[in-house]
């Protein structure tokens, strides 16, 4: 969607302090209920007939194409998996709380799907499980160790999408999160890279796939040379040899990771194919307001990851 539509609907209809009154001027409860009135007297001029006509139109509500007995047998190997490297498994909410994908990290509000009830679709299980470990322990319901999370879930994203791997707007995801406190001489970067390396190497092998390696590509102010990247690179690599890692130099500015980013690589009938993405966060440093923690996340193309095996 084009960024000056809205302003053009607006001074269309000579609403120029419409958006400054519905986002500054209301309380969330307030904003809430004009928009429940709204769509409960829009969805009154709805028929039957109108109603299958929009869904026909509509690529965000349209069922995925995949084979759900079988899928679900590989999704629960995996889990099985990702428990037993000690990934605790969590179901989240089909929503997360409004601004999730957008507060901490830097996705555009517009390729989330907002709801209303301060709610959006789950776009991103990370942020969400990254909101769930921050509450439990602003509470004081954990300590100061390192604890890993595991979620595979189908989340929607709005933006349209020019990989051909992605037929639809919606997509089942596999995330591991780690969150926990820095003791000194990076030893939660290391640990937690060999976590996730070990254990999206072992699911992409549950699925056939033959050849896999890993890019650690530098971020915001580090480079290959940088003692981070060069001790958890060589920690990696003496822990688990069938781990081929290499470090790549970043493609284009990224100002989403801190420290370094991961990308997971399978080869399939000749063709490479980028199926992870991952890295460093400082999202738990932002909502604890603690320099001191630290947060990894990866994010696998389960779904993807199932089609071309499959």
């Amino acid at each position: 969607m084009k960024k000056d539509i809205g302003s053009h609907i607006i001074n269309k209809l000579d609403l120029q302090d419409i958006v400054k009154v519905l986002s500054e001027e209301l309380s969330g409860s307030e904003l809430n209920s004009v928009l429940l009135d709204v769509f409960n007297k829009r969805v009154g001029q709805e028929t039957p007939s109108s109603l299958l006509s929009k869904y026909e139109r509509n690529k965000l509500v349209q069922p995925a194409g995949i084979d759900v007995l079988s899928y679900k047998e590989n999704e629960l190997t995996c889990y099985k998996i990702l428990a037993g490297r000690g990934f605790e498994p969590i179901e989240l909410s089909p929503v997360a709380q409004f601004g999730t994908s957008s507060v901490v990290a830097t996705v555009d509000q517009k390729k989330v799907l907002t709801a209303i009830r301060n709610t959006e679709v789950q776009a991103d299980p990370t942020n969400a499980i990254a909101l769930h470990y921050a509450s439990l322990k602003k509470k004081g319901e954990l300590d100061n160790k390192t604890y890993n999370y595991s979620n595979i879930s189908r989340v929607i994203r709005t933006q349209v999408w020019h990989n051909p791997n992605f037929v639809s707007q919606h997509f089942i995801v596999l995330a591991l999160i780690s969150c926990g406190r820095d003791t000194g001489s990076f030893n939660f970067e290391k640990e937690e890279l060999l976590k996730h390396l070990t254990t999206s190497y072992e699911i992409c092998k549950s699925f056939g796939v033959e050849k896999i390696y890993y890019e650690i590509i530098p971020c915001k102010g580090y480079d290959s040379q940088s003692p981070l990247i060069m001790e958890s690179i060589s920690y990696v690599r003496e822990k688990n040899s069938n781990l081929e890692v290499l470090v790549t130099a970043p493609e284009d500015d990224n100002n989403y990771y801190q420290g370094f980013r991961i990308k997971q690589q399978i080869v399939i009938g000749g063709n490479t194919i980028e199926i992870a993405d991952g890295g460093l966060l400082d999202w738990t440093q932002l909502l604890l307001t603690n320099k001191k923690e630290r947060m990894m996340t990866f994010g696998l193309g389960i779904q993807i990851l199932y089609q071309l095996t499959k």
